[in-house]
């Protein structure tokens, strides 16, 4: 396959009988690319564009032929369901295959995960309800998504989760009739016991087993363990009961244990199912009410088609409440690796190069003049929590960065003059400099994280780490710009929780 030439920022792009400006690349995979797009009858609205040359790997075309239709499959009914990622639409031309879907600016939900913290109870039931919601909705539709981790759950600016990424997904049912799969694919941390162990293996409760793994992330800050095999003592302990006062277990109240023992058992025929996670407890009991900053339930405003005054103005593909962030696949080497089976999961993965959610390269220069006030180009930059702003200028930053990295044991690697990455061992973080101020007295450098490669609560982690050696340059008033301004993330705000009764005891019959 030829080595193709990015089209240059503005170039037009006609796509049936819409016509598009197409921006920088948003990520790049093996075999093709991710760009942001912008109807010209429509600047107002954003969607990403994944493409692969025609002349790809065969297989490679396959399963990006595979992926479309799965996504077309569950977007077909009434635009798709709101809690899974649109597909807009496809298109082939003499050069290329191109594939058009959803563009938000919500980021990933490992961007609320708190290391070693996780979040609030009543954030992480307002966000697992979505999503067990989203898989119901793939379920139903016969497809199984195989990837389920919160690098590849999305966040719309008003919280609304999206399910993505469906490059590993597949059907299991066929009229009716469901079938075997024996694929082992996945992310390691979050696979089923029977995905790991290889041999055939039911589709929907795989997706329950990282559901649940999703959800102690979310609660706790932590994953349980590297693998759901007897390889790991912290699963081993798991199943025997013998560990619930150690850490992440002891962080989770009686309710969520329960939940996340019919969640997470090795055997398939007694793992909970979608509905019986719906009714149950801990998925029913009220944590708290969700508010917006207006002090209205965030619940009725999504539901309704009521503008609110702090919502982005950016459009979204869909509405305004269903924008989707979008995600770059990544070769992630926690994913588990190909053995003797016939498909290839290398292939496979890197085929799929799903929409990012780093629309920042795209939409920041290496000067932002606030005084431009350039709302479209603010509105479709990721939120993110891994940033900062300092007082120092780029070269210092840059410098103050790389040293700060170097002291807490990682490797570093200047791409660009405002440009590092950052590795250690399978993670790895791209660091972006930006000046960002109204004039020359008041510019300050944002310095942005984002995860290149690897497991996201690792690299926020690392992102800590930098920050800590940093914390003598950061200036605070930058970050509060940075929040009020929309670049920082803020976890839902709920109300009126309730206290917890249940008695720990009460476990020992699970």
């Amino acid at each position: 396959m030829n080595k193709r030439k990015t089209p240059p920022n503005g170039s037009l792009l006609k796509l049936g009988t819409e016509i598009y400006t197409m921006l920088n690349p948003l990520g790049e995979g093996a075999f093709g690319e991710v760009l942001l797009i912008v109807p010209v009858a429509k600047p107002d609205v954003a969607c990403a564009l994944k493409r692969i040359p025609n002349d790809a790997d065969p297989g490679v075309l396959k399963n990006f032929r595979k992926e479309f239709l799965l996504q077309k499959r569950i977007s077909n009914e009434n635009d798709g369901h709101e809690n899974v990622i649109r597909v807009m639409g496809a298109r082939t031309d003499h050069e290329w295959h191109n594939l058009v879907l959803e563009y938000a600016n919500g980021g990933e939900l490992f961007d609320k995960i708190e290391p070693d913290v996780g979040m609030p109870p009543a954030c992480a039931q307002f966000f697992f309800r979505q999503l067990i919601t989203g898989l119901q909705a793939c379920h139903a539709k016969d497809v199984v998504h195989r990837d389920i981790k919160p690098e590849n759950l999305l966040l719309t600016a008003n919280n609304v989760l999206k399910i993505s990424d469906f490059g590993m997904a597949t059907l299991f049912r066929a009229e009716g009739t469901e079938r075997m799969l024996s694929l082992s694919c996945g992310t390691i941390p979050y696979a089923a016991p029977e995905v790991i162990r290889g041999g055939k293996y039911r589709g929907p409760p795989i997706d329950v087993w990282s559901a649940g793994v999703v959800l102690i992330t979310m609660l706790t800050g932590e994953l349980p363990w590297e693998r759901a095999s007897d390889a790991s003592m912290s699963y081993l302990c798991w199943l025997d009961n013998s560990n619930l006062d150690e850490n992440p277990w002891k962080k989770i109240d009686v309710r969520g244990l329960f939940l996340l023992r019919k969640m997470l058992t090795d055997n398939t025929e007694k793992r909970a199912t979608i509905g019986q996670i719906k009714q149950d407890p801990w998925f029913c009991h009220s944590y708290g009410r969700l508010e917006t900053s207006s002090g209205r339930p965030l619940k009725r405003r999504l539901r309704g088609n009521e503008n609110d005054e702090n919502s982005p103005n950016i459009a979204c593909t869909q509405q305004v409440e269903m924008a989707t962030a979008a995600k770059r696949r990544h070769m992630d080497s926690s994913s588990i690796t190909p053995n003797e089976k016939s498909v290839s999961l290398l292939e496979r993965q890197n085929a799929s190069f799903s929409q990012p959610t780093y629309a920042d390269d795209l939409l920041l220069t290496q000067h932002i003049d606030l005084s431009q006030n350039n709302t479209n180009l603010m509105q479709r930059m990721v939120c993110r929590m891994t940033r900062f702003c300092v007082n120092l200028n780029v070269s210092t930053a840059r410098h103050k960065v790389a040293i700060a990295s170097e002291h807490s044991g990682f490797s570093v690697r200047q791409m660009e003059p405002s440009r590092l990455l950052v590795a250690y061992r399978e993670v790895s973080m791209m660091v972006n400099l930006y000046t960002m101020g109204d004039g020359v007295e008041s510019a300050r450098v944002m310095i942005d994280f984002r995860r290149s490669r690897g497991d996201g609560i690792q690299f926020k982690k690392m992102f800590i780490e930098v920050r800590n050696r940093m914390h003598d340059f950061i200036c605070p008033d930058g970050n509060d710009w940075l929040t009020d301004a929309g670049f920082m993330p803020t976890n839902p705000k709920f109300v009126n929780a309730p206290a917890e009764t249940v008695s720990i005891s009460h476990i020992e019959a699970i």
